[in-house]
């Protein structure tokens, strides 16, 4: 009897312990280790479960929405932001800020606009902080250089490693694609050149030359009567004008990458001061 009245008490030992780990306080504890540790999927799960036991808790809310911006997850991270103030429940400004960030990071431009413009909880400069990476990730860089020179003397920190995004933009180097086509249309290939894409350009150069110097043949030895001339002729010419189309694309294609390595570099120090 007394054996078993022993495994009794060391099995409700076991019980009671098993459960003590899953508790506010461990929960809490396991949670922010988690967090500190990189493991920001499996911190969220248990900031959720800090939330079944304290609903509404502003650390364990603002803990789980950066749990979900930190892990990537940033699709999940606006649903369950917005299921945690589905009622009336109001964001304060770290639940704003981070709101906003997760919008952010997941280009729901239309919807960060709306949100930046209208909540109350934000100070002017995180707002503008905000609003400036916006028109930065969608290249915008005009609009958003004037917000950071409106910020110039700010308090806020944040601003002030954007000096080189801006003074990046403006020595961006540009092609004009109205110029590649003119130079490919005077001499085939040349836009592509102006452009820097050697191998393309080189490319076009022999197989528009091939070509039409086939159709020359063709029309020398049968005149205007020759299938062979018309059928390189047609061939040179399409290429002629690709070539002219993709100048111009070659251009674009130039200045547009770029464009996206300087956005790189924003998008890195918005994640950076995050």
């Amino acid at each position: 009897m007394k054996r078993y009245l022993f495994f009794a008490f060391v099995l409700f030992s076991i019980t009671c312990n098993a459960q003590n780990l899953f508790d506010l306080q461990h929960t809490q504890s396991f949670a922010n280790y988690l967090y500190e540790s990189g493991q920001f999927k499996l911190a969220a799960e248990e900031y959720e479960r800090w939330l079944f036991f304290q609903p509404g808790n502003d650390t364990a809310s603002l803990q789980l929405m950066k749990s979900y911006r930190k892990g990537g997850l940033y699709l999940e991270g606006i649903a369950k932001t917005k299921l945690l103030f589905s009622g009336n429940e109001k964001m304060n400004e770290p639940q704003s800020k981070e709101y906003s960030m997760l919008l952010l990071l997941n280009r729901n431009f239309t919807v960060v606009d709306s949100f930046l413009k209208t909540e109350t909880s934000f100070s002017s400069v995180d707002r503008d902080y905000l609003l400036m990476n916006e028109n930065l990730l969608q290249k915008k860089w005009k609009a958003a250089e004037q917000i950071y020179l409106n910020n110039s003397n700010s308090d806020l920190r944040a601003f002030a490693p954007y000096s080189i995004v801006f003074k990046s933009y403006k020595e961006l180097p540009h092609r004009y694609a109205g110029l590649a086509m003119t130079m490919s249309t005077i001499i085939p290939g040349t836009g592509k050149i102006y452009s820097g894409d050697w191998k393309d350009a080189l490319f076009s150069i022999l197989l528009i030359g091939a070509s039409g110097y086939q159709s020359y043949r063709g029309f020398e030895s049968k005149g205007v009567k020759s299938a062979y001339g018309w059928i390189f002729g047609g061939f040179s010419a399409g290429l002629y004008f690709g070539n002219i189309y993709g100048s111009y694309k070659s251009a674009k294609d130039f200045n547009h990458r770029h464009e996206n390595e300087l956005l790189k570099k924003a998008t890195d120090l918005f994640s950076i001061n995050l």
